[in-house]
Parts: structure tokens; C-alpha cells; sequence
């Protein structure tokens, strides 16, 4: 790996917002009760069903026919009049849709103020489907960024890049058990790491304990996003 010319600390290289590690970010049927709720790609429908048990109002778009849709429609140029809804999925999508900026411009549009961007893209994922744009956490920040929105909160750490291609390359084998297994052990090291990282900057630097942990526990939320399969995520229309 060669060396830049700008020295990165952990703060430049970790989102502005909540991170989450093998943890869980949100409940779907807890944020869109009572909400007006479009579900940009929704395949054959999975959220629907939990949008209306919550009382909510669900509208679904694909490009293409065959779906559970109601509305067919491209992400990048989206037939909703501004401020339609209180909140936007994109469930495994972003990495489908050629121009990325785009999609978050019109998912900006058409949410009401205060409105959240809801979902999971891809990161460390192979080629898939037909995959263009595979997002780091710092990409989510930067198209939130320049679109009118903030990324609020991301979710990584729960599975890895290593495991999921481990997993393809035994497809079709099932080997649930032991992606599971790899992905227990890598947080597990990162874990050591972190810990290593925090006496050394305690013994060898002579930070304070409570600077050293913070130091730490941003290492370690560092290596498991930078090689996380994809991350879930909030973010809210400003």
C-alpha cells in the first residue's frame, strides 16, 4: 500500500454520526407507524406488509414489471410531486442505480423536512445483478452531504467482506455456521487490536485513560466499518 501525502487521523476517516457494530439500527415497524413511506426498488414487496400492520401508508417503485409495486419509476428521476413523504427506503438499491448523486438528489426532493432515507447498501459485496456503485460510509456521508440531507447513524460490523466471499465461493453450500464463526472471530481480533492500540498510547504516548479509550474504541469501529460486507443507515432531510 503506498502512502498518501495528507496524514488522516481517525476523526477524518470515520463518519460524522452514531456508528453501530453488530448491532442492530432501527425497527422497521417502529419508525413508519402512521408515516407516508415510498419503497424505492421493493422487489416483490417484503416491507409492505409491515408498513400497513404499523399504520402506515406504503408506495412501492420498481423500473420494470413483475413486482409488488404501485408505481413503476426510475430512482433517478422519481414521478412524486416534493415533500411526498415522511420516509424513503432503499433496501440493498444504491449499488444498483448508475448515477448515485442522482438518486440521493430526488430522495431529497421528495421528502417531507425532518423525513428519514432508511436502508442498506452494499460495500465489500462481490459484482452482483447488475452492481455499480458499491458504497463506503464516507460516500452515504458525502452524497447525504451535498444533497440537503445528514447521515445520522450507520450500521456495520456484523458481517465481512472476507466472510461473504468466502460464502460465494462455496455456494451452493450452506455455510451459515461458519460465516457466522468468521465474522465472531475478526471483530474479536479487532477487539485485541483496540486494546493493544489503547496501552500503547497510554504507555507510550502518556494520554489521559479516557482520551486512550476514545482513541481505542475509534480504532476499532474504524477496521470493522472499513471492511464491513454493507452498512444499514439513517438519514434525515434537513
Amino acid at each position: 500500500m503506498g502512502d498518501g501525502v495528507r496524514t488522516l487521523s481517525l476523526e477524518n476517516q470515520l463518519p460524522d454520526c452514531e456508528i453501530y457494530i453488530n448491532r442492530t439500527l432501527y425497527q422497521l415497524e417502529d419508525l413508519v407507524k402512521g408515516k407516508k413511506v415510498v419503497d424505492i426498488g421493493c422487489g416483490h414487496g417484503p416491507n409492505k406488509p409491515i408498513v400497513e400492520e404499523a399504520g402506515g401508508e406504503w408506495v412501492g417503485v420498481e423500473p420494470f414489471e413483475g413486482g409488488a409495486h404501485t408505481v413503476i419509476g426510475d430512482a433517478e428521476d422519481l414521478p412524486f410531486e416534493d415533500a411526498s413523504f415522511d420516509i424513503a427506503i432503499m433496501d440493498a438499491v444504491l449499488e444498483h442505480i448508475p448515477n448515485v448523486s442522482n438518486a440521493f438528489r430526488e430522495v431529497s426532493r421528495i421528502l417531507k423536512p425532518g423525513g428519514l432515507f432508511i436502508g442498506y447498501v452494499a460495500f465489500m459485496e462481490c459484482f452482483h445483478e447488475i452492481s455499480y456503485s458499491h458504497l463506503s460510509f464516507k460516500a452515504l456521508e458525502h452524497f447525504s452531504n451535498i444533497n440537503g440531507l445528514k447521515l445520522e447513524k450507520v450500521a456495520g460490523g456484523r458481517r465481512f467482506g472476507a466472510d461473504y466471499h468466502f460464502q460465494v465461493t462455496w455456494h451452493p453450500l450452506s455455510l451459515g455456521f461458519w460465516r457466522r464463526f468468521m465474522a465472531w472471530r475478526r471483530r474479536a481480533f479487532f477487539r485485541l487490536k483496540s486494546w493493544f492500540a489503547y496501552l500503547g498510547l497510554r504507555l507510550l504516548r502518556g494520554m489521559s485513560r479516557a482520551q486512550a479509550a476514545d482513541k481505542a474504541r475509534k480504532y476499532y469501529q474504524l477496521e470493522c466499518l472499513r471492511q464491513s460486507v454493507g452498512f444499514n443507515y439513517i438519514i434525515r432531510k434537513l
